[in-house]
């Protein structure tokens, strides 16, 4: 809620700075539009979201301080979304200009987590983590497209915002509207194009003298919307739910601060002060429990530490069953634990002494 709040001022910021009409409304339809687009989950976007609103905020600045900051947080963009780039591109060219101070900034924003990768003696890993699995795998394995109605409600919304800037011939916000749309893919949610609607709202914000009746319409529209789907599906957290609270209890009895969780939520990994042995964590997601490189991670670390491991047979995602998809893993288990009590929906394997 504090990232949201920021990003939040800062946008408002950022229209006042343009000199935008009516700045709150702008601001309220922004809010109503992203809390219904999935703007409430917690995902890199927002802290994307954040770091974007206070570049625009700072942006047009010929302070050298100001365009140190600027430079800096593009680069802290580029890394949370490497995806972001053509987008971002066309965003700089069209609302700053390339100073000395800039481009230091953003060299230092790289270097840093450059000279801690080869520090930390992993740029192996980094490598095949990031780049070679992002290209090879992930697209592949973990592509979901986006439903007829999600698509249908994001056109309607983007609508007014694309006939604005085509009238008004802005046609390198048009560019970065449709670039920005590739961050849904290749895994589609709303929760990944809350830039978008960042920058949509700015660019329409900028082109209209005031907002119109179709603002206002938007406003009143998504605001019920909202308030009936809070209704349906009262807020909260989705993935503390009662059952959980219960198993998180049962699993802090488990000796050890050491265990493995194969297809049981990662929530339970804070809940109950445990950790994964040696470090060695890998979401229980299929796309990465189906690479043997990643197996033999998990395999190697608990054959040095002997720790306990926690199963959820059933655990699912896109259809696919989670221990299935672990391969030798399960099997390792199978081979050199020993099963032992049941915690809730989860098999405890204790390892043969």
């Amino acid at each position: 809620m504090f990232v949201l709040c920021l990003a939040d001022i800062f946008l408002y910021l950022t229209l006042i700075r343009f000199k935008v009409n009516n700045p709150f409304v702008w601001l309220v339809l922004f809010i109503v539009s992203a809390t219904y687009f999935s703007g409430n989950i917690l995902w890199l976007e927002t802290f994307v979201n954040l770091l974007l609103s206070l570049w625009m905020f700072l942006t047009f600045s010929k302070n050298k301080l100001r365009q140190f900051a600027s430079g800096f947080l593009l680069s802290q963009i580029l890394l949370l979304r490497p995806t972001i780039a053509p987008a971002l591109l066309v965003l700089i060219l069209s609302f700053s200009t390339f100073s000395y101070s800039l481009v230091l900034g953003g060299i230092i924003g790289l270097a840093i987590p450059t000279l801690f990768i080869v520090w930390q003696g992993i740029f192996v890993d980094f490598f095949r983590q990031v780049i070679l699995f992002n290209q090879q795998v992930y697209p592949q394995e973990a592509q979901i497209f986006p439903a007829k109605r999600q698509a249908i409600s994001l056109l309607l919304w983007l609508g007014p915002v694309i006939y604005s800037v085509i009238k008004n011939k802005k046609y390198q916000y048009l560019i970065i509207i449709f670039s920005l749309l590739f961050l849904g893919y290749p895994r589609f949610g709303f929760e990944h194009l809350q830039p978008l609607f960042l920058l949509a709202i700015i660019f329409w914000a900028l082109l209209c003298k005031k907002p119109s009746i179709v603002v206002i319409i938007m406003i009143v529209f998504f605001f019920i919307l909202n308030m009936i789907s809070s209704i349906r599906h009262p807020y909260g957290n989705y993935y503390l739910t009662p059952e959980i609270k219960t198993e998180a209890e049962q699993i802090k009895s488990i000796p050890g601060i050491y265990i493995y969780f194969l297809g049981v939520p990662d929530i339970l990994y804070q809940l109950t002060n445990k950790i994964p042995p040696q470090y060695t964590y890998i979401p229980s997601l299929p796309w990465y429990l189906y690479q043997i490189d990643f197996q033999n991670k998990i395999i190697n670390s608990l054959k040095d530490s002997k720790s306990p491991v926690l199963v959820n047979f059933q655990a699912e995602v896109d259809g696919k069953n989670i221990v299935v998809e672990s391969g030798k893993l399960i099997e390792y288990i199978k081979m050199n634990y020993t099963e032992a009590e049941k915690i809730g929906r989860y098999q405890l394997f204790l390892p043969q002494i």
